[in-house]
């Protein structure tokens, strides 16, 4: 089935292509916020998290959970409205980093409906999330992706996680922006993916109950099974789901993976004492205590 988001995406880069480099890239991250939110509107609830805080593993449960109940093909993963356009019984579900959402959330006619959608906001520890965003940036994304997030030239992990547009600085600041917000919205589900690590039938189970979903304790135990760490990597090197949400970038690169390593606290092993010093130093001062981070 066809992917419109990813063909709308593919037509802001293909017109926007020709403008210089300043304006190309403002252009596109307007554009493609402006097309997910107008998405958002649309759905029955939202997914919002921060890029490379576990949202394909979930997107990939959640879709299990549909496949199985409404004898859908197992190959498909979740995408808007995808599910709901072959069953009607099935929501239609954005998931979205929120590029511009907050403010939406403060527009005078929209705001309101935005405020009392169901809403998951799925959390993970920063330093993880820019140990992620690197690999993501120097073995996954493409070209056209780095120019848009400045992710140019050569940077150490140390750097990038200290210094680059995606790194601890930009993370921090997302997760207090959401905290934050939140907080005035009326239906809000806060998932860690810590907590989703550590107990994943559990928090499965509390996130479809928000969601009014009644799905059985041995329907989310063959959901969680379906898409363990070990069962998701290796459908990706197989490229099970024929979508480049979970498609290896270089089979003989594990860290080119969608699935990489998904290790709670990895970070500390990409560093030495002084830097793992300096990078807890900066979230305990930038990140909100409340995030339960620090």
């Amino acid at each position: 089935m066809i992917d419109r988001q990813r063909l709308y995406r593919a037509g802001i880069w293909a017109l926007t292509a020709p403008l210089p480099k300043q304006r190309r890239t403002a252009l596109r991250r307007s554009l493609r916020a402006r097309l997910d939110n107008r998405l958002v509107l649309g759905a029955d609830f939202l997914v919002l998290s921060r890029a490379k805080s576990g949202r394909t593993w979930l997107r990939a449960m959640l879709s299990r959970l549909y496949q199985r109940r409404h004898a859908l093909p197992e190959h498909q993963l979740l995408e808007y409205d995808n599910f709901h356009r072959q069953h009607a019984a099935i929501p239609v579900v954005a998931m979205t980093h929120g590029h511009e959402l907050d403010k939406l959330a403060r527009d005078a006619r929209a705001g309101a409906a935005l405020r009392a959608m169901p809403t998951v906001f799925l959390a993970r520890d920063p330093r993880d999330v820019a140990v992620s965003e690197y690999f993501q940036a120097t073995r996954r994304a493409a070209d056209y992706k780095r120019e848009m997030y400045a992710v140019e030239g050569e940077m150490s992990l140390f750097d990038f996680v200290m210094q680059a547009p995606p790194g601890l600085p930009a993370i921090c600041d997302y997760l207090n922006l959401w905290h934050r917000e939140l907080e005035g919205w009326d239906a809000v589900h806060r998932l860690s993916y810590e907590a989703l690590r550590a107990q994943p039938e559990a928090e499965m189970a509390r996130l479809c109950a928000f969601l009014g979903a009644d799905f059985s304790t041995g329907e989310i135990a063959e959901a969680v099974a379906f898409a363990s760490f070990e069962a998701l990597k290796a459908k990706e090197k197989d490229d099970f789901f024929r979508n480049s949400r979970l498609r290896a970038k270089n089979s003989d690169d594990p860290d080119s993976f969608k699935v990489r390593r998904g290790k709670v606290g990895g970070y500390r092993d990409y560093f030495d004492a002084g830097q793992i010093a300096k990078i807890d130093a900066f979230v305990a001062e930038r990140l909100d205590a409340g995030l339960g981070y620090r």
